[in-house]
This record gives structure tokens, sequence and C-alpha cells, in this order.
């Protein structure tokens, strides 16, 4: 297996998007920003890609992300460091306006687990 060049982080899903996202909570993923770590889980996860960023590359107004404990929200070019923990957080309805995006269901149990994006 080949060794990530970029900082692999734990990418936290909210209920809103698990879905989305395979019905997982949590996931890994790599990339030096938020923005490319986000793209990286909307590569496994094109549904979650196309309600978490919007079709001009920016996160849904309706979100907001942070890393570890920072008390502020980050932007997508905000560098991530190994092992960081980034949470997207649902602030309002998470509904992006993408041609030809499809809506997804809630998760209403979704598994613990923890799965590994890339190469």
């Amino acid at each position: 297996m080949l060794m990530s060049e970029y900082p692999v982080v734990s990418v936290h899903i909210p209920m809103e998007l698990r879905a989305l996202a395979g019905g997982h909570d949590e996931v890994m993923a790599s990339g030096e920003t938020v923005g490319e770590v986000l793209r990286a889980v909307g590569h496994a996860y094109p549904d979650f890609a196309m309600r978490v960023l919007c079709a001009d590359g920016q996160l849904a107004d309706s979100l907001k992300v942070y890393l570890g404990a920072c008390a502020q929200p980050k932007d997508l070019m905000a560098p991530v460091e190994q092992e960081e923990v980034l949470s997207i957080i649902a602030t309002g309805d998470v509904a992006c306006v993408v041609p030809g995006s499809r809506t997804g269901g809630r998760a209403t149990s979704p598994p613990e687990t923890l799965i590994s994006i890339g190469d």
C-alpha cells in the first residue's frame, strides 16, 4: 500500500449527509487543504460532493467546517495537518443547487464505521 504524501485526516460527517456518504459517520481522506480533503471524500461519494461543494467549488452555505478544537469555522483553503479531525457542521437545510444533483435521504441509524479513501 502506498502512503499518501498529503496529511490523512478524519472527516466527521453530520447526520444530514451520512446517507450520501454510504451511511458513514466518519471517513478518512487526504489532502493539503480542507477543500482537497472534501473533494477526496466527494470522489468516493459523488452525491456527497454535490451537496457539500457547489458548482463554483465553494462550500454550501448551510455548512461550516472546523479543524480539531478550533472555535472558528475554516475556509476551503485552510491547511490541514496529519491526523487532524475535520468536522462538517450543518447549520441549516443542506441543499446546494447543482444541475443534475440528486437529493439524498437521511440516515436513521448510521453505522460506526471508519473507511479509507484514496490511492
